[in-house]
């Protein structure tokens, strides 16, 4: 499945993520003020050291040297100023590291955060366009790819940032000329970072959508597992998954060459640059324009400086990265498919639901529902049949507010849905699906979903009423962890188990989605009594293909390539003779099923 995300990627410059990422950080804005503030005492701790070398050259060595009294710096009182100096560069580099980490892991939890909570409030319409894989990558490797900057990137940059600063502002003080010679090269350094620095943001962009696409198609094959062995596609899919594989590989191994290029490089330009220091230098301290310290020192700060450059360059491919990782991520906070939610929620519920007018489709050239007029009073049980895509489920997904329907065209008792609080409506309507999804926890956790309210003895009643008392009592109780998606559950114990919830939260309305279609005929006797329960004081409306639950309706609706084509009861139906009595007919062999 394609990821919209990577079609419409946003193209920010650095300054435009930074401040959009700004956010997440801001709450921990004085961790990260007290580590920079850390940064430049910790950088002129560095540039002290080669002064200092140049002082105990020039001076008490010198001194020592030509046999002349010291008028200066003792050699020990150097000595101690050096080995503080380096003392306090580790100590500041440690207090460094320790406040911008602090600050980077917490703004990472909290992007994390931000991005599944903004995944789950998106709409049926925002999953269906979207990979989960994909979505997966969102909070798992493109942040990780950013924490990797935060916790070890930009802790460099900014130390080398400063490094790099200092230490050319230590050299223009003590020579000029010195300075612009050791320089020479550094317009070519400037380019050629610029041009491997676009070729790693691409390439590490294309290794971000090859990765999305690579765990997409593997967790669907994990879920699919069973449908592939089943049909002998196991060589295919395999083949199929090393192609995204071997994208994925290609985009890496050039990004790496890139890397690993541009390291090598800028060695080559640190040893250029000290052999012209040395040749021009060591001829103006022959002719008396210069000093051995100050050589020995230039060739320190020479040394220094390209540490940081060095690394700078380094740390490109890890910015470059995470830099895409953040187009991507801020790509899917932009893109977004959510059902707006009112502000009205009614102190009582009878249950009425009201259909008027209602026209609907999934895009732009289709047309799922052509002007569906329906009423269902409180306490009513409504049966809605017909052929596959006449639109029973997607009339009942609207009525659940799983998509967003046209304003006014669908109101519980008498508001429209999209002026209901969603979370109430959600609590006022309980669906039952036919793909019933179990999630890792006991069964009471599986009943109860954590909605506040629900009490154990009203799970246990709810698991009584809903005729899974039995088997919840050979599993070993409502403390029983369940297998993955309930793997150690039936079909129809699934179904019960899905009834079992609605009867738990106590909907005033409940919507079953061909919740008995898939059920075995051992269990459907147990799941039409858990029905019963279902329906006693409810509004009910069914999308249903067995005759057994169909006759328990008050009245059937049946549909017809999106609209509504007859309506009445079994009997009634029957009597007129219509598409409802060529379905039953149709489906007289086995008694059981409609098409």
């Amino acid at each position: 499945m394609s990821d919209p995300a990577d079609k419409k990627r946003i193209k920010l410059n650095d300054l435009a993520l930074i401040k959009r990422f700004w956010p997440f950080v801001q709450p921990d804005a004085v961790w990260v003020v007290l580590g920079l503030l850390a940064v430049p005492l910790m950088s002129l701790a560095g540039v002290a050291q080669p002064w200092l070398l140049k002082v105990a050259v020039d001076g008490p060595m010198t001194d020592a040297l030509q046999h002349r009294p010291n008028t200066g710096w003792s050699l020990t009182g150097v000595a101690l100023a050096f080995l503080g100096a380096v003392l306090a560069e580790y100590v500041l580099r440690g207090l460094q590291l320790w406040a911008l980490q602090r600050a980077g892991y917490r703004a990472l939890q909290r992007l994390r955060r931000g991005v599944f909570s903004h995944v789950l409030q998106q709409g049926s319409a925002f999953f269906d366009t979207r990979a989960s894989g994909s979505l997966l990558t969102r909070t798992t490797t493109d942040v990780e790819a950013i924490g990797e900057v935060l916790t070890f990137g930009i802790v460099g940059i900014v130390g080398d940032v400063f490094d790099i600063l200092f230490i050319l502002g230590a050299m223009l003080w003590f020579d000029v000329r010195l300075t612009a010679m050791s320089l020479l090269v550094a317009p070519f350094i400037v380019l050629l970072v610029n041009l491997f620095r676009r070729r790693l943001r691409f390439y590490s962009t294309e290794i971000r959508r090859s990765m999305a696409a690579s765990a997409g198609h593997f967790q669907e094959a994990l879920a699919g597992a069973r449908i592939v062995q089943l049909h002998g596609r196991e060589d295919a899919t395999l083949e199929e998954y090393r192609g995204f594989n071997f994208r994925y590989l290609d985009a890496y191994r050039i990004s790496n060459w890139y890397d690993a290029s541009l390291y090598a490089v800028m060695d080559g330009v640190a040893c250029l640059c000290i052999a012209i220091l040395l040749g021009y230098g060591a001829g103006r301290v022959v002719a008396g324009l210069g000093t051995p310290g100050l050589l020995i020192a230039f060739i320190q700060y020479i040394q220094r400086v390209f540490v940081p450059v060095r690394e700078l360059s380094g740390k490109v491919a890890t910015i470059e990265r995470a830099q895409a990782a953040l187009e991507r991520i801020f790509s899917l906070l932009d893109e977004a498919v959510p059902l707006p939610s009112g502000d009205q929620v009614p102190a009582q519920l009878a249950g009425r639901v009201e259909i008027t007018h209602l026209h609907f489709g999934y895009g732009a050239d289709s047309q799922a529902l052509d002007d569906v007029s329906l009423t269902v009073e409180p306490g009513q049980v409504v049966a809605l049949v017909g052929q596959t895509g006449s639109g029973k489920s997607t009339l009942v997904k609207l009525i659940a507010r799983m998509y967003a329907a046209p304003p006014q065209t669908i109101r519980v008792d008498g508001v429209a849905v999209e002026d209901w609080q969603l979370q109430a409506l959600r609590r006022a309507i309980g669906v039952v699906q036919q793909d019933v999804m179990l999630f890792s926890g006991t069964l009471a956790d599986n009943i109860s979903l954590g909605r506040p309210g629900i009490t154990r003895e009203a799970i246990a009643q709810a698991v009584a009423d809903a005729q899974l008392a039995p088997k919840v009592a050979r599993l070993g109780g409502l403390d029983t962890v369940l297998s993955e998606n309930g793997g150690n559950l039936s079909a129809g114990e699934r179904q019960l188990l899905s009834i079992a919830r609605i009867l738990a939260a106590n909907p005033p309305i409940v919507v079953l989605d061909e919740a008995t279609a898939s059920i075995d005929t051992e269990t459907e006797q147990a799941v039409q009594r858990a029905l019963d329960r279902v329906f006693e004081g409810r509004t009910a409306i069914v999308v249903a293909h067995r005759l057994s639950t169909i006759r328990k309706a008050n009245r059937i609706v049946v549909m017809a390539r999106g609209r509504i084509a007859e309506s009445g009861t079994h009997e009634q139906l029957l009597a007129h003779g219509g598409l409802y009595a060529h379905l039953v007919a149709s489906a007289a062999e086995s008694q059981r099923l409609l098409p």
